[in-house]
């Protein structure tokens, strides 16, 4: 193996730890963490990861790309288990389910989606453009207003969203505050099981026709 192949490798190996150690820092949120954090967690000199990503912006940029392919193969993954849905309820339902379980398994992605996600950003802005699983955009609806609604930002959309990313991506919070109040481990909403999950897509695609009947 040449010299510059094994450079090569190295370097790629060393973005690589570098893009995992971001990706819960910034799942935190972009201005509480610096890339003097990073770099430690990473366990490497600050100047490497400005040697290899050049800005805190740019780097921000790739560990949310790194993330969103891990989350995509993750929902396909759940995805390819589910029987093929041969109506709308059915492939609403599977890519619902899907999503939340892999919501589940990820946190991070939906944790920089609500972070960034509260105010207007240059983040915010490349997130609408490259963070939604491609999935949603290609499944195909016999319904057009359910296609209209699920591929642009309707009131609809962003409502299904939203009340997935709060209980899924919250619930731990929700339990430690339960636990803090002296309450009971709020079972109905966390730890996501499996069934739970499954109860969770079948109400909101429940919501999802419901809302389509009233239009």
């Amino acid at each position: 193996m040449s010299t510059e192949t094994l450079r090569s490798r190295q370097a790629e190996r060393i973005k690589s730890l570098i893009l995992e150690a971001a990706i819960p820092l910034f799942a935190r949120g972009f201005d509480a963490v610096s890339v003097k954090d990073i770099a430690a967690a990473a366990d490497c000199k600050h100047s490497l990861v400005m040697y290899h990503f050049g800005t805190k912006d740019r780097l921000w940029e790739q560990a949310a790309l790194h993330l969103w392919r891990r989350f995509e193969a993750c929902s396909e993954a759940y995805r390819e288990k589910l029987p093929p849905g041969e109506t709308d309820r059915e492939r609403m339902h599977a890519q619902l389910l899907s999503f939340i379980q892999a919501l589940r398994d990820i946190p991070a992605y939906g944790q920089i989606l609500l972070c960034e996600g509260s105010r207007p950003s240059a983040r915010l802005t490349w997130l609408y453009s490259n963070f939604i699983p491609s999935a949603y955009l290609n499944l195909q609806y016999d319904d057009p207003r359910l296609a209209r609604a699920m591929r642009t930002g309707t009131l609809l959309r962003s409502a299904l969203s939203g009340a997935i990313l709060y209980t899924v991506v919250l619930a731990p919070q929700v339990a430690i505050n339960a636990a803090n109040d002296g309450g009971e481990l709020p079972d109905e909403i966390y730890p996501i099981s499996d069934a739970l999950a499954l109860r969770l897509a079948d109400t909101m695609n429940a919501f999802v026709f419901s809302q389509l009947d009233q239009a």
